[in-house]
């Protein structure tokens, strides 16, 4: 049954945290959107749309931070590190298509 008001002892809510730090942790975020969205059966460069894309705020955060080049590679880092290869010889589509599973 559906219900409107948020309840704090309810071990099954989904609760978000924020945590302030002194450490640029954009990298390590990066690396975990792309190796998430990899292991969700997105493909480089679904992946790379994703960050491109203003709608993601934390993946385009990134993007915006660190530029196209180093996202590239990270997503190319990332598949190395599972066994699967990435070519950028194509260019990436403008939108962001349904994953291939």
């Amino acid at each position: 049954m559906p219900k409107d008001e948020f309840e704090f002892e309810d071990p099954l809510e989904l609760n978000g945290m924020a945590f302030l730090t002194h450490e640029d942790t954009t990298n390590d975020m990066a690396e975990c959107f792309t190796e998430e969205f990899m292991r969700m059966g997105y493909n480089h460069q679904q992946i790379l749309a994703l960050f491109r894309n203003p709608q993601y705020l934390g993946p385009n955060m990134a993007f915006e931070k660190r530029g196209e080049p180093f996202i590239r590679d990270l997503i190319r880092d990332v598949f190395a590190r599972w066994g699967k290869s990435v070519s950028w010889s194509e260019l990436p589509p403008p939108h962001l298509p349904a994953p291939i599973l």
